[in-house]
């Protein structure tokens, strides 16, 4: 699975949903997100999404 480059500015402080690479979700909370995900991508396992909390920061996290 990859992980795409995450904007800190757009996303700083959010929860991020990740699947096959892009993001298709974000919001304040992981419910409010996987909710999003479930309408989005119906069909899609827990095994695809990659959940990612984003930092407010400049600091930038690498998932490797």
């Amino acid at each position: 699975m990859s992980t795409p480059v995450i904007d800190v500015k757009k996303y700083g402080g959010k929860q991020v949903a990740i699947v096959k690479g892009k993001i298709v979700a974000a919001d304040t909370t992981t419910e409010k997100v996987l909710k999003s995900v479930r309408r989005k991508l119906p069909h899609a396992t827990w095994r695809d999404i990659l959940l990612v909390t984003v930092p407010e920061g400049t600091t930038v996290a690498y998932c490797v």
